[in-house]
């Protein structure tokens, strides 16, 4: 049985020390789903690092220019 799927923000890098880069947005109802979707969005080749963020743990601290 599958969960509800949440929205995860994709960041990777390509070598050290370069910082993570946003990749994109995916969404996804397990882990082994989350792995398969990143892998696509992405690719698998030339990365040193993929981290999947959920964005339901992003809390914002500026929106619009103003502090929230």
């Amino acid at each position: 049985m599958n969960q509800t799927p949440q929205t995860y923000h994709l960041y990777g890098r390509k070598s050290y020390p370069q910082p993570l880069t946003h990749i994109g947005q995916l969404e996804a109802d397990s882990q082994a789903n989350l792995k398969d979707a990143a892998l696509r969005l992405a690719g698998a080749n030339g990365w040193v690092e993929l981290v999947a963020i959920p964005a339901s743990s992003i809390t914002p601290v500026i929106v619009a220019g103003e502090p929230v």
